[in-house]
């Protein structure tokens, strides 16, 4: 398992820097434009940096982990593992720690960039907090991105992979969720992408996580684990 790990973060990050670019780059000069054109105000600086540090763990979760599994499909790279002592669940953790830590990446990448930009300072402890639960709880996003990749063509991640930008707005990454129209409100209340940004604005706002948003996190994240494995399960049958 630690093998297949060390060359999965060798083949998917330091062999794709593109990744690297959309992942974080975007994000970061979204955050820049956003804060150094609409508003002065610290608290808005603050909020835009954790949707921005959500919106990146949304491209690397959904786009990059969809055009990977994929690519190892297409490749023959993924069927080429069966052929080893190594089973499916193995080679989805395996690929998942992987963009967990490109997750992470992303958070503190934001994090510095809030920091020297716009004098944005977290303590320690909020920082290992962040590092550590905004990426964990990408997990349903990341299960999105397995979702699309069952679909086995790229042409296809890449068309369905606009979620990406729609989950963005609904749920009031780009702009204030306030500010959106009511029914649009009801929709992006209910997606994991808002439920994360949620938990992060309360982890940095010092304020006690709402368990709603939580036992929402975690009933999406069942939902489309369960959907993926029924997915996998005829497909199994049908070949």
């Amino acid at each position: 398992m630690w093998y297949q790990s060390k060359f999965n973060f060798k083949r998917i990050i330091l062999r794709n820097p593109n990744f690297l670019f959309f992942d974080i780059l975007i994000p970061v000069l979204f955050y820049l434009l956003f804060t150094k054109i609409l508003s002065d105000d610290m608290g808005f600086k603050r909020d835009y940096l954790v949707s921005m540090m959500i919106y990146a763990n949304l491209l690397g979760s959904v786009l990059t982990v969809a055009n990977t599994l994929v690519n190892d499909y297409v490749s023959g790279y993924a069927k080429s593992l069966r052929l080893l002592p190594v089973k499916q669940w193995q080679y989805y953790i395996s690929v998942g720690s992987i963009f967990w830590l490109l997750n992470v990446f992303c958070v503190i990448a934001l994090g510095l960039t809030g920091w020297l930009f716009n004098g944005i300072v977290f303590s320690v402890k909020l920082w290992l907090i962040l590092v550590g639960i905004i990426p964990l709880l990408a997990t349903p996003l990341m299960l999105i991105g397995v979702l699309l990749a069952q679909t086995h063509d790229i042409n296809t991640v890449n068309i369905l992979g606009n979620i990406v930008f729609l989950l963005a707005i609904v749920s009031g990454l780009w702009f204030p969720f306030k500010t959106l129209p009511h029914w649009i409100q009801i929709i992006g209340g209910h997606t994991p992408v808002y439920y994360i940004a949620e938990i992060a604005r309360e982890l940095v706002s010092g304020k006690m996580i709402t368990w709603d948003y939580l036992v929402g996190v975690i009933i999406w994240s069942l939902l489309l684990g369960s959907l993926i494995y029924l997915i996998e399960k005829t497909i199994a049958r049908t070949c």
